[in-house]
């Protein structure tokens, strides 16, 4: 009776936690579908290995996408038949990006590569200071790179010539992945592993901001792992950004402050739909917050533990996948079921939205396009 009074005495330690241990995926029940899913077609990748955010981009009414073997194709929008294709000898950990007639992505060796749009012809080639494991992204100008050792580069578009440099200070521990940069507004905006999130100018790498989303409290080492992985979103003069083990803070663009802030663990990106913003959680659930007060205005958690994609926005829906391969559609103004499809026997490991269509990445390097009726 003595040792197990001392055991229960101990049940606040995680590996005492049975109910935490026996917590699994939420299954699957019937739903309504008001909104059906078609695959409009599907071609396969392969891909041994995934080191890395391998997303499709559209431009110019084709589809690109690579693999972690560095398989590199150029797809018909409409048809899905691939029109070119090449193999780069490349190990990819960041996908690709396709702007101003170029297509540019990121290696695991840290090697930054641009290629003709046309033919996948290389343009030139630059060396980055460690891993690129998240797309690059161009204003014409510049590019933009983030490494997975907390710097963050522009590169002169035409030559690859880096032109500068900002590197932040990384905690102790960090999860292994990087925010995805973006420009908006002439303005890069990405976050970091110490939970800032930065404002920069593209031509000089000059710092407009760099403000915390979250706050350093933890006690241990993991409970002080505050990453921002997830991208950030721009909407009604807000920056905002989530970040693991910390918040969802919308920042006032105009003034640099926080306008709200609201508890959240996440590295998914985040996404919007009218007046809500999409975030999904450490445990895959779904949460809608008020833009302008950041009010919790609904919650999904059927789809817990289901190892959820980043929420993607389309029409008035919210898309997600899931491990089992199905692709999940919600109402963005309530978060009810709208549709449901099983795409793939495979996890869906990566979810974005084009216009009216969808693109979606499985593990075994398959892609998907796929149209809502």
């Amino acid at each position: 009776m003595i040792f197990l009074n001392g055991c229960s005495a101990f049940g606040w330690l995680k590996f005492w936690d049975s109910e935490e241990e026996e917590e699994g995926p939420a299954e699957l029940f019937a739903i309504n579908e008001s909104v059906e899913i078609y695959t409009d077609w599907a071609e396969s990748f392969g891909n041994e290995n995934n080191f890395g955010r391998l997303i499709p981009s559209v431009y110019d009414g084709k589809v690109y996408f690579i693999s972690s073997e560095g398989y590199l194709a150029s797809l018909n929008e409409e048809s899905g038949k691939v029109e070119w294709s090449k193999s780069t000898n490349d190990i990819v950990s960041g996908g690709i990006d396709v702007n101003f007639k170029t297509i540019t992505y990121g290696t695991l060796d840290g090697d930054l590569v641009a290629l003709d749009y046309k033919d996948g012809k290389e343009l030139w080639r630059s060396r980055a200071s460690s891993e690129i494991l998240t797309p690059p992204t161009t204003d014409g100008n510049t590019l933009i790179a983030q490494t997975g050792d907390g710097r963050i580069a522009g590169y002169d578009f035409k030559s690859g010539e880096r032109q500068w440099f900002h590197q932040t200070t990384l905690p102790r521990l960090t999860l292994r992945g990087t925010s995805r940069p973006y420009i908006n507004q002439g303005f890069i905006f990405t976050g970091f592993a110490n939970g800032k999130i930065a404002m920069i100018y593209p031509d000089s790498g000059a710092i407009r901001f760099e403000i915390p989303v979250t706050i350093n409290e933890g006690k241990s080492e993991l409970e002080r792992i505050i990453d921002i992985d997830g991208k950030s979103l721009i909407t009604n003069d807000l920056l905002i950004a989530a970040s693991y083990q910390g918040n969802i803070t919308a920042i006032n663009l105009r003034e640099g402050r926080a306008a709200w802030q609201e508890d959240i663990s996440t590295i998914k990106d985040l996404t919007s739909n009218g007046n809500r913003v999409m975030a999904v959680d450490e445990k895959d659930s779904v949460k809608a917050f008020g833009v302008a007060t950041g009010a919790i205005l609904w919650e999904q958690n059927d789809l817990k533990l289901r190892k959820l994609t980043s929420p993607v926005s389309i029409k008035n829906f919210i898309a997600v996948g899931d491990m089992e391969g199905y692709i999940h559609l919600l109402d963005a103004k309530n978060g009810d079921f709208l549709g449901r499809k099983k795409i793939s026997r495979q996890p869906i490991l990566e979810l974005t939205s084009e216009r009216d269509f969808l693109l979606a990445v499985d593990e075994s390097g398959k892609l998907f396009k796929l149209s809502l009726n």
